[in-house]
């Protein structure tokens, strides 16, 4: 089952086909339509084939306006906007901006629909997608999210930062949910004070489905039966609107192609069949709109007594980036180097790099978009059609990291280019940093150890220091693996009991992905334990070496999902702080299994704050009420706060989490008892459509424990944690 087969069937969109009598309406006297294509970038073609299919659409729209000057169509992402301008000559570009002046034509702020995972680097670039210039020629005022179930609070500020107030989400239900009824309006407070006036609407495509009477093939009828006809059906929609509490007098709809509810194409007829619906003098009244004309005008009639909500708005689709994690460390990697390359270890960048930083920035966010792959990707997923749509959306990962590194050579390059011949070190990131580095520019490979590094530092290499015979004190388990260490000065343990513990969590056949989606759409506790399993790993008789400044565990881990998996602890001597590396081997399966590596932390401590895009929030408290709790999508660290001081945990590579236990498949809301425990999901196929069925071979996942008695930017360490130092063999 596909996304549109879910939408099709779901109850909730159900239209009557008897007329629902005589019943007046009690408060919905007028209905906006919003048509516009929603925008995945793939799913139903390769991403390719969409981009150059979207520009077409906004030449039909064009038509459609100078054929029917009742006509209107808003541009949903700002990519499409951006790749037709990019073609069109100087006389299209002055038509297109006179339908703008006139309200024929609309566009929405935002690039396109997007996940949680995009840093606050991104989110400034989705900002400046187009020129500022056309951006004040399309006078675009309004934003528009559909199908994903989530929008981070750090997307909110990026569109208050560019003067856009006012949003419509049109989300998908499937696997997850709205955060609370819609249809329904509200203020969204952001942390700063500022608030953005939310249209909480119903999905994307859902004004066909009670329209649905008219429809004949790719038309809509207009005579007075047909007309009459879909008016039974949108009355009875708009009953049970009302029935369910909905108190306002007037709705937006939205309105895709009926045939192609995703990357549809423009649908003329739909301006002739309104205009016969009001000629009748049918109840409510409707309207063919733009977004942002519909927007303002329902937040002018309402925005007086919409209620003003706050809080993360955490995605229920975020999990399905688990599908790929390869990919998403290759494009973690990209960011992490991007950084490096416009740190101030090296001065301001270049006008000459200025444009190849924009590149791997458009790559980035293109990578976060929220479409992973082909409609058919779960039920073929060997078919070229899913390959090819595989191997665009992995191209979107690898090559921003490969021009990143290329980035940051340059920089060092450049910035060595005038010194004396010999070996630097340098420390791109805000924080103090101690640890190994590798020799870069020596033919035999080897590592220095680096001792407090000043933070954007550039310098000769120093001498390392001598060896150290601190040793924290550790207690290990029956295999000798690490359960908890205590430096000195600390009260607690910087970790206690499970460390990078391995965790599969799959379902008892014949549960299927069938099972899973009925789960999201019909929740029972009783099935979802009949169905769901958790199994632990086993381990090996764990290895221990020391060095100069650290001591090293390595075990084998043993599980049957698993081939030629170990897991790597180093100790630091100096300082509290561990990193934790695991290595396996996925056994090739298309079965769904999500797969985690468990951290537990000291008793007693509280929730962890989060951020997304570089803005913190507690899970379970900081967050809107039904939204996703099952899973996070973070920035890359979790912070852990107490009197007697702060613990970080930084993921390199698999920035979704779960809090208290795995959760799979759980909807569950409650802030768990046992706050101690966090897991990484490193993978994770459950999706029955759109993502990666069958992630296979040797993974790697990198983490980093710290503890500090003061700690004022988490977000610094964590970025410094995981970007490691640069040693580099100059030659002169």
């Amino acid at each position: 089952m596909n996304r549109r087969q879910f939408l099709l069937g779901a109850p909730a969109l159900a239209v009557a086909s008897e007329v629902a009598g005589a019943r007046t309406f009690r408060k919905i006297r007028h209905v906006d339509i919003v048509h516009h294509t929603h925008t995945d970038v793939g799913y139903t073609d390769l991403p390719v084939v969409v981009r150059e299919l979207q520009k077409e659409y906004i030449d039909r729209a064009m038509a459609a306006c100078r054929a029917d000057a009742r006509f209107r169509w808003t541009v949903e992402s700002l990519l499409e906007m951006d790749d037709w301008w990019r073609d069109a000559m100087p006389v299209r570009r002055q038509e297109f901006l006179r339908l703008v002046d006139a309200g024929s034509i609309d566009v929405m702020g935002m690039p396109f629909n997007q996940t949680p995972f995009l840093n606050a680097r991104q989110w400034r670039q989705m900002m400046s997608w187009i020129p500022q210039s056309l951006w004040k020629q399309l006078r675009i005022r309004a934003a528009m999210q559909n199908d994903v179930n989530g929008m981070p609070r750090a997307g909110a500020k990026a569109l208050l930062d560019a003067g856009i107030s006012h949003l419509l989400m049109g989300l998908n239900a499937d696997s997850g949910g709205p955060p609370f009824a819609r249809p329904s309006a509200f203020w969204w407070k952001q942390p700063d004070g500022r608030r953005m006036f939310v249209w909480h609407g119903e999905h994307y495509g859902s004004s066909m489905a009670y329209l649905a009477a008219a429809r004949d093939g790719d038309r809509l009828r207009d005579d007075e039966e047909s007309v009459r006809a879909a008016h039974a059906g949108l009355v009875t929609r708009m009953q049970k609107i009302e029935q369910g509490g909905y108190p306002y007098d007037r709705l937006i709809l939205t309105f895709t192609h009926p045939r192609m509810y995703d990357n549809g194409w423009p649908f003329p007829t739909l301006a002739p069949f309104i205009a016969s619906w009001n000629r009748l003098a049918l109840e409510p009244s409707l309207r063919l709109a733009n977004a942002t004309t519909a927007v303002f005008e329902m937040e002018k009639a309402i925005g007086a007594v919409a209620p003003e909500r706050s809080g993360e708005w955490t995605d229920w689709w975020a999990n399905g980036d688990a599908s790929g994690p390869r990919e998403v460390a290759a494009s973690r990697r990209a960011k992490r180097d991007l950084a490096v390359a416009e740190s101030a270890a090296f001065g301001p960048m270049p006008e000459s790099g200025k444009p190849l930083v924009e590149k791997v920035l458009r790559d980035l966010c293109l990578f976060d978009e929220h479409t992973w792959g082909a409609s058919d990707s779960i039920s073929a997923p060997y078919s070229l059609n899913t390959q090819g749509q595989t191997v665009e959306k992995s191209d979107l990962a690898y090559r921003p990291m490969g021009l990143a590194d290329l980035l940051v050579r340059r920089r060092v390059e450049t910035a060595l280019q005038s010194r004396a011949a010999g070996v630097y070190a340098i420390n791109a990131s805000g924080e103090e940093l101690s640890g190994w580095a590798n020799v870069k520019g020596e033919a035999k490979a080897r590592r220095v150890w680096l001792e407090k590094l000043p933070p954007h530092s550039l310098q000769q290499c120093p001498d390392e220091p001598p060896t150290s015979t601190d040793l924290p004190e550790i207690r290990l388990d029956a295999n000798g693996w690490p359960q908890a260490v205590t430096w000195p000065g600390m009260r607690s343990p910087l970790f206690d009991g499970a460390l990078a513990n391995f965790l599969a969590v799959d379902f008892v056949p014949p549960a299927d992905r069938r099972t899973i989606l009925r789960l999201h759409s019909d929740w029972n506790a009783e099935r979802r334990r009949a169905a769901i399993r958790e199994t632990p790993a086993a381990y090996g008789a764990s290895q221990t070496r020391e060095t100069a400044h650290t001591l090293v565990y390595e075990q084998e881990v043993r599980h049957s999902r698993l081939a030629n998996a170990k897991r790597t602890v180093e100790l630091w001597r100096g300082e509290p702080r561990v990193r934790v590396t695991v290595q396996f081997d996925r056994i090739s399966s298309i079965a769904p299994e999500v797969l985690f590596l468990d951290f537990a932390f000291p008793v007693g401590v509280p929730l962890p704050v989060f951020a997304s895009g570089g803005m913190p929030y507690t899970p379970y408290r900081d967050q809107l009420p039904g939204s996703c709790r099952d899973y996070f999508g973070i920035d890359g660290w979790a912070h852990y706060a107490m009197p007697e001081g702060h613990w970080l945990w930084v993921t390199r590579d698999a920035p979704l989490v779960a809090v208290g236990g795995p959760h799979v498949v759980e909807r569950h809301q409650q802030e768990p008892a046992d706050h101690r425990r966090i897991l990484a999901m490193v993978f994770d196929n459950c999706w029955h459509t759109n993502f990666v069925a069958d992630s296979h071979g040797t993974m790697e996942f990198q983490f980093d424990l710290v503890w500090r008695a003061r700690l004022e930017r988490p977000a610094e360490l964590a970025a410094a944690l995981s970007t490691d130092p640069i040693v580099y063999r100059h030659n002169g």
